[in-house]
């Protein structure tokens, strides 16, 4: 059913300072910035006037062409400070892949970037890995290292997200880990961090749990600290994010889906989005994750 990654979506207080960040700080090159309105936009958020200013972003690593969505709503306006803990239920974010974590966040030190922590390996095992936690302007963290491109989910049980992510969307459920190393408690700011994940992958013939040239979620699950689960979280809260899947037809994939009890935000809509038109819907995971599913317009 999911066919690729589309985009990973954020919603930020002030598009042009974000915009401008993620340009000029990480070279994302700036694809499209336009505005949405209308019925279409009000019926897929569930905001009755809704009215966003977004911006496609995009950069290119080895594994391909990466898209991040920023997104900033003049109406309805959302909570403009991200509370959320990283260890909180609806905190997901995003990555992106670099050859060098140390040489990127020296550059980005000098350039006032702001860091949770210096740059760490979280997996004793593979002391070739190193990573690090970035903030964006409004304290979003983008994890910044030497894997593939993915998304990360703090979810409440691990294997009920596997189980959501493999049997209901047909993910494939690639390589498992505990993690409890004392990398990972500097990286994320929490003594005694001890996490339970994985990797989701989707589910095609060159899809391999152990390559970093493809896509895929990270589902994590803090054993320790225990987060919140934050489900008061709106799309139009600074802070909030999503991912969006390729699929061939969003109204079969929306009966598919709802067939089998997944919940939706709306039907299905068609989006204008400066100049290129597509169909997408919002549904929800186990935990109130948005996902988003992505067509080109159908006939029916």
């Amino acid at each position: 059913m999911l066919k690729s990654f589309a985009h990973h979506c954020i919603t930020v207080s002030d598009l042009d300072r974000s915009v401008a960040f993620y340009r000029d700080l990480l070279h994302m090159k700036l694809e499209r910035a336009y505005e949405a309105a209308g019925r279409g936009v009000e019926e897929a958020t569930g905001f009755p006037g809704a009215h966003l200013k977004v911006a496609m972003m995009s950069y290119r690593d080895t594994s391909g062409d990466h898209r991040l969505k920023l997104i900033q709503y003049l109406s309805p306006s959302g909570r403009t400070r991200f509370e959320a803990r990283m260890c909180d239920v609806g905190a997901s974010h995003a990555e992106i892949c670099v050859d060098q974590v140390q040489q990127v966040y020296e550059e980005l030190t000098a350039r006032g970037a702001r860091f949770i922590s210096p740059p760490v390996h979280p997996l004793p095992e593979h002391p070739e890995r190193t990573i690090v936690f970035l903030l964006d302007p409004d304290g979003f963290v983008i994890e910044v290292h030497q894997s593939g491109p993915h998304h990360e989910h703090v979810v409440t049980s691990f294997d009920r997200g596997v189980d959501f992510y493999r049997n209901v969307l047909g993910m494939k459920l690639g390589f498992t880990v505990n993690i409890t190393s004392p990398g990972i408690a500097e990286a994320t700011g929490f003594p005694g961090a001890q996490l339970k994940g994985g990797r989701i992958l989707l589910d095609t013939p060159d899809a391999d749990e152990f390559a970093d040239a493809h896509e895929f979620i990270e589902l994590h699950e803090y054993v320790r600290p225990s987060g919140k689960k934050r489900s008061d979280i709106r799309l139009c809260d600074v802070g909030s994010s999503h991912v969006a899947f390729n699929v061939d037809d969003v109204q079969q994939s929306y009966r598919e889906l709802k067939a089998k009890g997944v919940r939706f935000m709306s039907r299905p809509v068609r989006e204008n989005a400066g100049g290129q038109e597509s169909m997408m819907v919002y549904m929800l995971d186990q935990d109130d994750y948005v996902l988003e599913l992505r067509s080109d317009p159908s006939p029916r």
